[in-house]
């Protein structure tokens, strides 16, 4: 609890920061210098019943996120990507013995953006960094994903993606991934683009509703006494994947022309656990959660 308390005092601070920020590009000489900065807090319960009503009883999970990345533009084509990114899972209540009690990863952000032909962007971005219990950090929990996206720019209301993520260290150390963004109406928007696929309607300029789903997924490993504090010696410093979906309504509201607060609630409605080294792969069922992010570009 102390760790989501601070983690949310981070963000009222940068929150307010943020609002008095100017919304102004930097440069550095001649180039021009885009900055991009996301927070969010979730908040998952367990599913209680009172009066045939569900609502958020004992935490079952509190998930924290930062992240910013700073973009020079060294031609008119290419821009760079040089960031940092802290994420943690915290997970309270715990159902299953095989459950850690956290996850956490410290890693930073290499990579660039290149618009290699006129209908077609690609983005390349290698994430090295700790993965795992932070309080036993050694370079063990070294991991260097990497992901590799495309789009295809139809015209101004429709355009395709397709993507991979690499990670040696998963089950699955190739995934693919394809979507689209497809503004079919004045007021609506299908933007079926992973990790945050949604249906889009525009209630005003500033103002935004959307019905969307959501995927935390990650590749974590333990302590060297994980599994011997849990009578299971085979975990010490076992790899696990975890990854949770999440589906509900939300709103996105524009405070500045640089600055997005959205509001989430909703259901989690799988989490899994998986050693897949070892076969256990602990999972939980449908739980109310409740997601607050913002998201600064200037």
């Amino acid at each position: 609890m102390k760790n989501g308390c601070y983690a949310t005092s981070i963000l009222v601070l940068l929150l307010a920061a943020l609002l008095v920020m100017p919304a102004v590009v930097s440069t550095a000489g001649s180039i021009p210098i885009f900055q991009e900065f996301d927070a969010s807090q979730g908040i998952v319960g367990r599913s209680t019943s009172l009066k045939d009503n569900l609502h958020l009883g004992p935490l079952s999970e509190l998930n924290s996120d930062l992240k910013y990345v700073v973009s020079p533009q060294v031609s008119k084509d290419l821009l760079l990507r040089v960031g940092a990114e802290w994420q943690r899972f915290s997970f309270p209540d715990r159902q299953h013995t095989e459950q850690p009690d956290s996850l956490q990863q410290a890693n930073g952000i290499l990579g660039l953006d290149y618009q290699f032909a006129e209908q077609w962007l690609m983005r390349a971005e290698l994430q090295p960094g700790l993965y795992g219990d932070l309080g036993q950090a050694s370079w063990r929990s070294f991991d260097a994903p990497l992901k590799l996206g495309f789009a295809y720019l139809v015209d101004a209301d429709l355009q395709w993606f397709f993507g991979l993520r690499v990670d040696l260290r998963s089950q699955y150390p190739v995934f693919p991934a394809a979507g689209v963004r497809w503004k079919f109406a004045d007021l609506w928007t299908l933007d079926m683009v992973l990790p945050n696929p949604r249906l889009e309607y525009d209630v005003s300029d500033k103002l935004q509703a959307y019905l969307g789903g959501g995927i935390l997924a990650g590749t974590y490993r333990v302590g060297d006494h994980y599994g011997d504090e849990r009578g299971l010696p085979q975990l010490n410093r076992a790899w696990l994947d975890y990854a949770e979906f999440r589906l509900g309504p939300g709103f996105s509201w524009k405070v500045r022309p640089y600055l997005t607060l959205e509001a989430e609630a909703g259901y989690v409605l799988y989490r899994s656990w998986d050693f897949f080294d070892q076969h256990i792969n602990p999972t939980s069922s449908p739980l109310p959660s409740l997601q607050f992010a913002l998201h600064a570009r200037f």
